[in-house]
């Protein structure tokens, strides 16, 4: 998570200086180009490095852009606007954005609430709250995050009001109060981040053309596999055997009735296997820990 000693906005001006930077830079040329202090200068790479946006320059203490951070730098210079854009594009597929708006996904949730899920995805603990309330800013000013007029946030992506631009001036709020920067529509680029877990987990239920299938009423609906069938006589369907594909036997739901096959024994087997399972995919599909 990003250093609690800078503001958001001051996070940012750092971070689009060292992306525009062709030479690899320090905490000293970024302190010459920003006006922020040579120690808070420091503090900020390794958090963007983190996201994947640095990289380690051949000189120690110093960084160079990564392809990502180059294509937010190229935004940047076509304006504010568009490299914020940019950025929230290359931030939507880490850790602390999927948190949050897997947290927001019912409605907007007060920042309390966000500060202790993202503090417990990362595994921190309460000496780093404020670096939770600065990560919570930094998505504000980017565009990721709204500020409800109720004080809630909301997951967003789209235009917030400023009154202080990132290249220019300081805000006198604190980091608690996330003044939002600039923003406008999301700009697609050549390098996106992956699609969201929750996304790719849902393959197999889409049509063709990519629509999620609807009833008469327009509303989406989910595509339940169908139970698998049984042959005459009890046997096996025709091409079942100990070779089949396990997703064409996991795939079908279990019915209660199959249960019944089972001994007691077998039954407790198998709720054993499904929990280890569940317990094994969840930590598999979880965030990454940057």
């Amino acid at each position: 998570m990003p250093s609690p000693k800078l503001r958001a906005d001051q996070h940012l001006r750092v971070m689009v200086t060292a992306f525009a930077a062709v030479d690899p830079v320090g905490a000293e040329e970024l302190a010459a180009a920003t006006g922020i202090s040579v120690k808070n200068c420091g503090l900020v790479p390794v958090f963007t490095m983190n996201t994947g946006l640095l990289t380690k320059g051949h000189r120690r203490a110093t960084y160079l852009p990564s392809e990502k951070g180059r294509y937010v730098a190229r935004a940047f210079a076509r304006g504010e606007a568009e490299g914020l854009g940019a950025l929230r594009s290359k931030w939507r597929g880490q850790w602390f954005a999927r948190t949050v708006r897997e947290r927001c996904r019912h409605g907007p949730v007060s920042r309390e609430g966000l500060v202790i899920t993202l503090m417990t995805v990362a595994r921190a603990g309460r000496e780093r709250i404020k670096q939770a309330h600065v990560l919570l800013d930094l998505m504000v000013a980017v565009g990721l995050v709204r500020v409800e007029k109720s004080g809630e946030l909301h997951w967003f992506e789209g235009v917030c009001p400023t009154e202080t631009p990132l290249t220019g001036g300081q805000s006198t709020d604190a980091p608690r109060e996330g003044s939002p920067a600039a923003d406008a529509h999301d700009e697609p680029g050549p390098a996106e981040e992956p699609p969201a877990l929750e996304d790719r987990a849902s393959g197999g239920t889409r049509q063709p053309d990519g629509k999620e299938p609807q009833d008469g009423s327009g509303q989406q609906q989910t595509e339940v596999p169908r139970p698998r069938a049984e042959a005459p006589g009890g046997q096996a369907p025709e091409g079942t055997g100990s070779d089949q594909d396990l997703l064409s036997l996991l795939l079908p739901p279990v019915l209660l009735a199959d249960l019944t096959r089972l001994t007691p024994a077998e039954v407790l087997e198998l709720h054993n296997h499904l929990t280890a399972i569940t317990a094994l995919t969840t930590k598999l599909r979880g965030p990454r820990i940057s």
